[in-house]
């Protein structure tokens, strides 16, 4: 049995791999802009300049260093005189790193539920087409998603274990992830509150190896900001103004005018206008901020670029569907399964914190990348289980009438 799970898992990963290696060198690409040519723009600067500053010739601190340093490390290392070439080497890496992401949910599958969960929550998201999109963007969602998946399976090992190795793995883990996204760094008491449940214990001690782990790895961002700036800057003092405040226009129709926006005060702007907004139509901002929001990143875009026209045409139809019917019954389910146990609670908790944050902010589906994992590994949780029910009752049933038949 363990040769067939291995057999299976690398079987998954050789699919994941070869779908985005396909993807990724068989694709024509346009000329970079918007984000993807900011952080080049910006990798070649720290390179000549040494200069740390995301659109700016000036150090800031408007996006942590995360993925900014792995392109700068690319391009040193491949050079940057034929671009188009380097971010070929960036997207065939990534086609790799992706698979680490899809072996640490395999394990966490695994360990929270059974093998069969891990390698169905594995094979969807080697075929899922926004994953295999996203391995051609110069963008964090590939390395986010890897260090999102590791992070959650060592606070896994931790609820289950409690080892020390975890908690100080698990801490740095933390810190890589909010270097690469700092809005992850939410869900780093979950696991520590699952534990006081079991427990009634609060674990100080293990708490503190937690928080030195973390502050080992966010050290040197802390100590660049402090030599640069001679403040302490926790993550950074620009980043989530400019989508917080791109959040607050209902319904994308147009009711904020950036021209009138001060860019030094996007965050006090922000908060002007939910609050004007909660005082004059409360049901509106209200709505926007949960069931709008939530059907504009999962439901009305869906962030897969031109990927559907690179495979079959019945194929490229299917994609909307598959992705909505994940959407929906990963949705549901994050809510049924909430009251199963404590496996899908703990799943549920890490989704509900990633949505609810990013709910606060512009309602982008290239944010719902990371969640769509947690989804997938609810929903085949549920499926594997009630597939197993489901055999175990027909096979139930079978021998009840095979015994009823031997009887007469």
């Amino acid at each position: 049995m363990q040769l067939v799970k291995i057999l299976l898992i690398w079987f998954v990963l050789i699919i994941a791999l070869v779908l985005r290696l396909t993807y990724v060198l068989g694709n024509e690409y346009e000329p970079l802009e918007f984000d993807q040519k900011n952080y080049t723009v910006m990798a070649e600067q720290i390179i000549e300049q040494g200069v740390y500053g995301y659109l700016s010739t000036e150090s800031n601190t408007y996006v942590t260093p995360g993925f900014p340093l792995f392109l700068t490390a690319i391009l040193a290392v491949f050079g940057y005189t034929d671009i188009e070439q380097t971010y070929m080497v960036v997207r065939v890496l990534q086609a790799f790193i992706s698979l680490a992401a899809i072996g640490f949910l395999y394990k966490i599958g695994d360990r929270l539920f059974n093998w069969q969960t891990g390698i169905v929550a594995a094979l969807m998201a080697a075929v899922y087409a926004p994953f295999i999109f996203v391995t051609s963007l110069i963008l964090t969602e590939v390395i986010f998603m890897a260090s999102l998946m590791a992070l959650v399976y060592y606070q896994v090992k931790i609820i289950q274990e409690n080892k020390r190795k975890d908690h100080l793995i698990a801490g740095i883990l933390l810190a890589l992830s909010v270097l690469i996204r700092p809005n992850i760094l939410l869900i780093a008491p979950v696991p520590y509150i699952f534990l006081w449940f079991q427990y009634r214990k609060p674990f100080v001690k293990e708490i503190g190896w937690g928080v030195l782990a973390f502050a080992v790895g966010m050290l040197p961002w802390w100590v660049r900001n402090l030599m640069t700036f001679q403040e302490f800057i926790f993550l950074s003092k620009e980043g989530a103004a400019n989508p917080l405040l791109g959040g607050t226009d209902p319904y994308m129709k147009g009711t904020l005018d950036w021209s009138r926006i001060d860019p030094n005060d996007q965050k006090g702007e922000a908060i002007r206008r939910i609050k004007e907004g909660l005082q004059n139509d409360p049901a509106l901002w209200i709505r926007w901020f949960t069931v709008g929001k939530l059907k504009e990143m999962f439901w009305n875009r869906i962030y897969m670029g031109d990927y559907p026209g690179t495979v079959a045409g019945w194929y490229a139809l299917m994609l909307p569907k598959i992705h909505k019917l994940l959407v929906l019954a990963g949705l549901m389910g994050s809510l049924v399964s909430w009251f199963i146990n404590k496996s899908y609670r703990y799943l549920a908790a890490i989704f509900f914190i990633m949505l609810g944050t990013q709910l606060m902010f512009i309602p982008e589906p290239r944010y719902t990348i990371g969640m769509m994992l947690l989804l997938m590994l609810m929903v085949a949780g549920l499926l594997v289980q009630g597939i197993t029910y489901a055999s175990g009752r027909l096979g139930s049933s079978r021998r009840v009438r095979r015994a009823e038949a031997g009887g007469r």
